[in-house]
Order: structure tokens, then sequence, then C-alpha cells
């Protein structure tokens, strides 16, 4: 059959090949080929495998620097390891070519020797020599020592007009096999002999990518053989391991990471406040060092009947929330047009297009230019506003005032430092905070990932990509207020119970002291428009007169009056802050086969 199915291919090739060319069939000079390929190992007692490889290699007439051996170190062994052949003692010559090398990883598990001169060619014939021993490639058995090997492997690009292997062993040699042919042949090879100690295999012509595999046994107990050398095999189920040891450490560690997150925000993120009574507390000098407030330990103070310090309604929004929301600068117009720098008015709808198909809009006009008068942030947000004249339309700030804005909020949060509220910008902590708990996150994951690579522990890390994520929900936590920011705060609380909770009485000395309109941009701020507004209906005196500053396109009515000033907060905000979109098996019994076994690889030509 072997005759049958290769012999006959090989006569019949030749055949067309004599017919469409006769002097050219005769002639291989010029085409790349191994005229012989020579294996010769030795079975050391311990195990060992010393191999020397003579390769003639007939280059043709094109240019190579020389030949690569991929030689197999690591081959797949179960679903959890692989299979490890230690390499020593690489020793490459040649009497006629370069014989340098390089040895390197290569494809599939194999090393790479990259033998000859990068900046030197060579044509025609040349023999090589390698040796080198390996370390793990005998297999034992219950009633054998067994070689299972390829000493051709099927990786070989290029015909070979020659193949033969030669093995000795320190005892005799029971049992021996041969196969040939392509990857899976189970074809038995020309030359097959034992002799004591000594094995000969040989095949006289091997295509390209075809092997020569044997298989040898041993007397149990006459080689050192030892357990395989296996690495372990990555793969999700393994790297996470549930086993008692990996809960225990992982919950351990969440343990820790979560106990040091807690340590910290209460040592970092709690304002101070002074030591001593409510009195102490609420007027706390910039620079006293005060104490830090304990948890559910804030008193929000007695009703003020004004803000204290003469705070203006966006410095008071940054110092409840740290925060220089786009609500406190809205508030901040509000107040500017109060004070006479500007005048806001409603623009009528069209006639016929009212409700679904319109947004209401306000045109802010120029009544005096930025003066001293004004707090920085103030200036910067005047001179923002009427950059292109002195008239805007709100809807004209859209997906542009963006950049002005940022530059509001800046000095807002330098205002607050210059007030000697915060130690640090409560801007700049948070986003160091953030930054740091990404940089866990970061960490934790690339512990992870290291983990679950090298151990079966990949969820002992995760506690801290965890903390990470802690640390950046934390962040908005971090900034703190000082003892003179604590003080400011519990009076602005009292301030914003009297607008919150006003009641006639109350309104009735806000009327008498003609001071409606000064408060509302602190209603604004607190979100309390529509309450402050309320308290002033059926009041005996005269309606506030809100005509310098506010020019509204229906009669003046508390009700009317509170609807379009949280009109007018809500969409400033959004325009303000708005931006442009974007868009190992045994080789006997019928289990060996060409390429099966150990060893083998290729190589070729550069």
């Amino acid at each position: 059959m072997r005759v049958t199915n290769r012999r006959w291919g090989l006569f019949a090739g030749a055949a067309i090949l004599l017919l469409a060319s006769p002097a050219s069939a005769q002639d291989t000079s010029g085409i790349e080929h191994i005229e012989s390929f020579a294996f010769d190992a030795t079975i050391e007692p311990d195990g060992d495998l010393l191999v020397v490889e003579t390769i003639d290699y007939d280059f043709g007439a094109a240019p190579h620097h020389g030949i690569f051996r991929d030689i197999p170190t690591r081959l797949g062994y179960d679903d959890s390891h692989d299979r490890v052949y230690r390499l020593h003692d690489v020793d490459v010559s040649s009497d006629t070519a370069p014989d340098e090398y390089v040895q390197e990883d290569g494809p599939s598990g194999t090393t790479r020797l990259r033998i000859g001169d990068p900046d030197r060619t060579i044509t025609a014939r040349h023999t090589y020599r390698i040796a080198y021993r390996l370390e793990g490639a005998l297999n034992a058995f219950e009633d054998h020592v067994e070689l299972y090997w390829n000493a051709v492997g099927t990786e070989w690009p290029v015909p070979i007009d020659d193949a033969r292997a030669t093995v000795t062993a320190p005892a005799d040699i029971e049992r021996i096999a041969c196969f040939t042919g392509p990857a899976q042949s189970n074809l038995p090879c020309e030359v097959s002999s034992v002799d004591g100690r000594t094995a000969r295999f040989g095949e006289s012509v091997l295509g390209a990518f075809e092997a020569l595999t044997f298989v040898l046994s041993l007397p149990p107990g006459s080689v050192d053989v030892g357990e395989p050398i296996l690495v372990d095999v990555w793969n999700p189920a393994d790297a996470f391991s549930t086993s008692p040891a990996v809960l225990s450490s992982t919950f351990s560690l969440l343990g820790i990471v979560l106990a040091g997150i807690g340590a910290l925000a209460w040592r970092v993120g709690r304002d101070r406040r002074a030591i001593g009574g409510a009195v102490e507390v609420a007027f706390a000098a910039a620079g006293e060092p005060g104490e830090r407030i304990p948890p559910f330990g804030r008193d929000d103070g007695p009703v003020q009947v004004e803000p204290p310090d003469g705070l203006r309604p966006g410095q008071v929004g940054t110092l409840i929330d740290e925060r220089a929301h786009s609500l406190d600068v809205t508030a901040t117009i509000v107040d500017l047009a109060v004070r006479g720098y500007l005048r806001i008015e409603e623009i009528p709808e069209p006639d016929g297009i009212r409700g679904w198909f319109t947004k209401p809009d306000w045109r802010l006009v120029r009544l005096k230019e930025a003066d001293d008068e004004l707090r920085t942030y103030e200036r910067i947000l005047q001179n923002g506003l009427f950059e292109s004249g002195v008239e805007v339309e709100l809807s004209d700030l859209k997906n542009t005032f963006a950049k002005r804005l940022e530059k509001v909020q800046r000095a807002l949060y330098d205002d607050a430092i210059a007030q000697g509220w915060f130690t640090a910008r409560p801007d700049r902590t948070r986003a160091k905070w953030m930054g740091i708990g990404i940089a866990v996150v970061v960490a934790g994951i690339g512990l992870t990932g290291l983990a679950a690579w090298k151990t079966h522990a990949g969820l002992v890390p995760l506690p801290i990509v965890l903390g990470g994520l802690v640390l950046m929900v934390a962040s908005s936590r971090m900034p703190h207020r000082t003892a003179a920011g604590t003080g400011a705060l519990v009076r602005t609380l009292g301030f914003k119970r009297f607008i919150e909770e006003s009641e006639r009485d109350r309104a009735r000395f806000a009327e008498q002291q003609h001071l409606f309109s000064e408060y509302l941009p602190y209603a604004v701020v607190f979100g309390a428009t529509e309450k402050w507004a309320r308290a002033f209906e059926g009041l005996d005196g005269a309606l506030p007169d809100q005509s310098s500053w506010y020019v509204g396109t229906h009669p003046f009515t508390m009700a009317s009056f509170s609807r379009s000033m949280d009109g007018f907060a809500t969409t400033s905000a959004g325009t303000i802050s708005s931006t442009p979109s974007s868009s190992g098996t045994s080789g006997f019994g019928g289990g060996g086969f060409s390429g099966g076994g150990g060893g083998g690889g290729g190589g070729g030509s550069w």
C-alpha cells in the first residue's frame, strides 16, 4: 500500500517532468534543498538527551545569510499545563559558512537559532553542525522508559534528499518504531533497526514539511527520567481560584483597604472648627488651627437676617458645597443686575408662536463698566458677558461662554482661598484625590492581571481596584474647610434659614428694609426663589419695584416674577456652561505517527 500510494505518485510525477523537460529533470543545481540531515543522539543515565545535528544545506543560486533552526522547547501537555524541554549547551559550527548565531524565541513554543552573518550572503552547499543538550525529553511508563522524538520535524519548507537518525542508549534498547511522511502519517521508515544499545532510522527522500519520527523503549529504571517538566497554562478558571486560602487573603486585603480609606477620609476629609463655644466656632479668625469636627457634630447656628461679612451670592454658593457651580455664577449675574451693573430683559415670544415651539430668552444690557467695587470674579464675569458689545442675548452665549465661565469659577476658588476658608482650592483637592484613585485602580488592575497570569490568586488584588474606585467617589469629600471656613459656613447657613423659612413677619421686616431685591440673588443660590417671593404675597405695602434691573413681558406679580427668575436661573446656568457637541502519550500501540513526538521542529534559510 505504501508503494502504491507514495512511490507510484513519485514515478508518475517524474514521468511528467521527463516528458516536459528531460534536461531539467536531471539538473537540481540552483534549487534550494537539504542534501542530508543526520540526527545523532545519546541518552544519558540522568535522562538528558545530547543531540548533534549535521545539516548539508544547499542554498542554490539565490544568496542567503545562513539557516535558522527552530527547536521545540515547549509543547501542550493538558488543559492546564505545557511541557518544557530545557535547552542547554548549544554549540554551532561550520567549516565553510559563517557560524555565529543568535538564540531567540521562535514560533509556536520553539527556540530559534539564527545562524549566519547578517552582513554577508552565501550560495551553494554548506554544512552546519548543531549540538545541544535537552532536559526532560524522555517519558516514564510503568513497564518501560520511552523516547518518542521527531528527528526531523514537519516544519522544514525544503525537501531533504537523505534523512537519518542514530540513537545510543545506556542500556539495551527493547523496542523501536519509526514513522515518516506529512503530519499524522503512520507510514514506516525505510530504515528502522536496533543493535543492542544503538538504534538507526532513515528515509532516502523527505518532501517539504515531511517528518522522520522514531520511538524506542528502554527497561524501567535504566534511566533516571523523573517527572515531566510542566508549567502552568493561563486560563480564567484557574487564574481566579476561589480556594479558602485565596478568599481569606482577598477579604483580609479588602478589610485593610477599606479601613485605610476610612482612616484617610477621617483624617483628611473632615472640616476643622474653632475650639470653644458656639460664638468662638462661628467667629473663628483666619489662620486659627482649631480641631477636626466629629461626625454629626456640626451646628447650623441661629437664624441670621443678613449675609455674614457682606459675602456675595457667588461666594456663599462656593462656601456651602465647596464647588463653584454655574448656578453660583447665574446668581452673580442677578446680583450684578440688582446692584446696577446690568439689566435683564425678558424677550417676548413671537406672535402666534408659543409654548412647545419656542424657548424663553433674555437680553442682558450693560449699564455700567466693571469697576473696583467688584470682586475679581465679578469683574471677570461682567467683562466676559459683554465681550462683544453692550448688549447680548442669553441664547448667543450658548456653546461660546464655557471658557469664560471656567475663568470665573477659578476666580471664585481663588477668592475662597483668599478668605481663608480652605487650605487648598477645593477643585484641585478633588482632582488630586481623583487622580490618586485612578492611579490606584490602574495599579490594582495591573496587579490583578499579573496575579491572574502568574498565579491562581487573581482575586486577591481586586480589593485594591475597589479601593481606588472608593477613593474616586470619596474625592468629592476630600476638600475640607478651615476653622474660619466653618465659622463662615455656620453663619451662612443661619442666613439660608432666614431666606428659606421666611414667614410673614420676616418678610415684612425685609420689605421695610427694602431687602427683597438685594436678597433675591441669595435665594437663587439657595434654590429658594419661589419661597422667598411667596413670603411677600399679600403684604400691605407696595410691591417691590424691579424695573430698574429686570424688565418682564407680563404685569408684575410675585408669582409670575418668581417663575421668571427661576426660568432665568435654570436657563442661564445651562446656557453659560454648554459646550459644542463632538459629533505525553506513548508512541507504541497504534498511538505513534509522523510528527507526533517531542523535538523535531524545523528551520529554513534567511
